[in-house]
C-alpha cells in the first residue's frame, strides 16, 4: 500500500480548521502547513481518527513562508506536538530542537532547489545521524539525466532507511509518481490544482482515482506517455480507466523527459518493469533507435511495446486515421488537401499515398513545406494561394483546438470539398467542422481518429480490443463534454 500525505496549506486559520476537519480520516498522513497562515497559530487536530498530523513551519532558507524568529518558529512546532500532532518536520539544520513530547516522530528535511546536488548519498547519511524517524530529501530537478540519476539511486537508498525522496519540478514528476512504489514512506499530495505548494505535485484525486496509489499492494507493470510537454494529455485518465475496467495489474504514468535515450537507458537498469509507452512530439523519431523491431509503415512511432526483452515500435496513428476515412469509400485516385507539414502530418500524407490519393499538402513557410512535399514527392501550396478544390481536405494543424476553439484554418468560401476531416478532437465539433457542416458536406471529427489509435495502443499492450463507445465516454468526460 502506497500512503499518501495530504499537503494543507491556506493564509486563512478558519478555512485550514475546516480542511482539517474536512480529511481526516480520508487519508494516512496530514501536513498542516503553518507558514501559509496569514499569522501563523496552531490549528486543532483529532488524533486517532486514523490519519497522523505532521506540522510543518517551513522557514524562507527551505522555500516556505515563514519568516519571523526563529525560536518563535520552534515554539510553533512545540505547541502543535502538544496538541495532537504525532509527527514534526524539523529541517537539517536545526541543531537544538524543541522541546517535544516522547512520543513525537520527526521528519528531517532538506530542501535543494538551486542545483542538483552530486552528493547525494553522503547527504542522507549526514541526515540519518540527526536521529530522525523519516528523513525527507527534495532536490531540484531540470534534466532527465538528473531524474534518472535521482531514481536510480532511490532504488537502493529506499531499501534501508525510511524516506521520502522526490525531485522537484515537472521534470522530477516521475520520482513522485515511482517513489512509492520504490519504498518511499509516503507520497505527497495537494487538495487540488489551485493548492499545489510544489510543481509536479500531484492532486489526491490523480493519486487516488487515477492511479489508484493506495491499492497497490506491489508495484505494478507500468506504461506511460514520453513527450515535452504533456501537461493537457488524456493519455493517463484514458488507459487507467481501461486497465481498471479490465482488471489488469498496469498503471499509466505521464512521463515528461528531454531525452528519451537516457530515460531507456534507466528502465533498462530499473527493478520496476516498464512495458510500454505512448509517444508524443518530439520524440516519435527519436525512439526509433530505442526499438529493435518497427512495425510502422511510416519513420514515426507514437506506441512502444515490450516483447519478451525486445522493444517493437508501431504507428497507430496510421491505422486510426484510416479508420473512419474508409468508410467514406475507396480512396484511390482521390485528391486530398491536408492543412500542415508538421507532426502527424508525415503519417496523413503516407497513408493517403498509400491508399492511391493524389496529396498537396499546404504550409505557411515556402521553404518547409516544399522541402516535406519533395519527401513524399507530392505537391504543395500555401494558405495565402486558397482555395482549392479537392475530395478530401484534412486538418492537421492545432488551430481551432481548445482553448482556441473559435479558430478555424480555413474559411467558409475556401471550403471546395467534398468531406472535411479534422484532426483535432477538443473540441469534438470544431469550428471548421461548423462551417462545413452548414455547406452541406461530410465532416469527420478528429475524436474518431483519437479513439481509434488509443485502442489500438491498447490492444498492443494487452491482446485485448476496448468497446470503442467507452473510450468516446471517457475522453468526453476528460474533456468536460459528457
Amino acid at each position: 500500500m502506497i500512503n499518501l500525505c495530504l499537503t494543507l496549506a491556506d493564509p486563512s486559520f478558519a478555512a485550514l480548521n475546516q480542511k482539517i476537519a474536512q480529511y481526516t480520516g480520508k487519508v494516512p498522513y496530514i501536513e498542516v502547513r503553518l507558514d501559509y497562515l496569514a499569522e501563523p497559530q496552531v490549528p486543532s487536530v483529532q488524533p486517532d481518527q486514523g490519519t497522523d498530523f505532521i506540522v510543518t513551519c517551513r522557514p524562507s532558507r527551505e522555500g516556505g513562508h515563514y519568516r519571523g524568529p526563529e525560536q518563535d518558529r520552534l515554539d510553533l512546532l512545540q505547541k502543535a506536538a502538544h496538541s495532537g500532532f504525532s509527527w514534526a518536520d524539523l529541517e537539517h539544520d536545526v541543531e537544538e530542537s524543541p522541546n517535544l513530547p516522547s512520543s513525537t516522530r520527526i521528519v528531517r528535511s532538506y530542501h535543494c532547489f538551486d542545483r542538483f546536488p552530486e552528493d547525494l548519498p553522503s547527504r542522507l547519511q549526514s541526515m540519518r545521524e540527526t536521529g530522525g524517524d523519516v528523513i525527507k530529501l527534495a532536490v531540484s530537478v531540470t534534466t532527465t539525466q538528473q531524474l534518472a540519476t535521482l531514481l536510480e539511486w532511490m532504488e537502493s537508498a529506499l531499501e534501508t532507511t525510511p524516506c521520502v525522496i522526490l525531485g522537484m519540478g515537472d521534470l522530477g514528476q516521475p520520482s513522485r509518481l515511482l517513489g512509492g512504489f520504490l519504498g518511499n514512506s509516503w507520497t505527497y499530495v495537494a487538495e487540488d490544482e489551485s493548492s499545489k505548494v510544489a510543481p509536479g505535485q500531484l492532486t489526491l484525486k490523480k493519486a487516488m482515482e487515477c492511479y489508484q496509489l493506495p491499492n497497490w499492494t506491489s508495484p505494478p507493470h507500468f506504461y506511460g506517455l514520453l513527450g515535452n510537454p504533456i501537461a493537457h494529455s488524456l493519455s493517463p485518465d484514458i488507459h487507467n480507466q481501461l486497465f481498471q475496467h479490465h482488471q489488469l495489474e498496469k498503471v499509466y504514468l505521464p512521463l515528461l523527459v528531454d531525452d528519451v535515450g537516457v530515460w531507456f537507458d534507466y528502465i533498462e537498469k530499473s527493478r520496476l518493469c516498464f512495458e510500454g509507452f505512448s509517444v508524443t512530439l518530439p520524440f516519435k523519431t527519436d525512439v526509433l533507435k530505442v526499438v529493435q523491431q518497427k512495425t510502422s509503415p511510416v519513420d514515426s512511432l507514437n506506441t512502444l511495446a515490450k516483447r519478451d526483452s525486445q522493444w517493437e515500435g508501431l504507428n497507430t496513428d496510421y491505422p486510426g486515421f484510416l479508420h473512419a476515412l474508409k468508410t467514406h469509400g475507396s480512396l484511390k485516385g482521390k485528391t486530398a488537401l491536408v492543412l500542415g507539414n508538421g507532426g502527424v502530418a508525415h503519417t496523413v500524407v503516407k497513408a493517403l499515398q498509400d491508399q492511391g490519393t493524389e496529396v498537396t499538402v499546404v504550409g505557411r513557410n515556402r521553404d518547409k513545406v516544399s522541402h516535406f512535399a519533395k519527401r513524399y514527392g507530392c505537391r504543395y501550396t500555401l494558405f495565402s494561394d486558397l482555395p482549392m478544390a479537392a475530395d478530401l481536405c484534412v486538418n492537421a494543424t492545432p488551430v481551432g483546438q481548445f482553448p482556441n476553439i473559435q479558430d478555424s484554418p480555413l474559411t467558409s468560401d475556401q471550403l471546395d470539398f467534398e468531406v472535411i476531416y479534422d484532426l483535432v478532437y477538443r473540441p469534438e465539433q470544431t469550428q471548421l467542422l461548423e462551417l462545413a457542416g452548414r455547406r452541406g458536406l461530410k465532416t469527420i471529427s478528429g475524436m474518431e481518429m483519437f479513439v481509434e489509435q488509443a485502442a489500438l495502443q491498447f490492444t498492443a499492450w494487452t491482446g485485448l480490443s476496448p468497446e470503442r463507445q467507452m473510450l468516446r465516454e471517457i475522453i468526453r468526460k476528460a474533456t468536460g463534454n459528457s
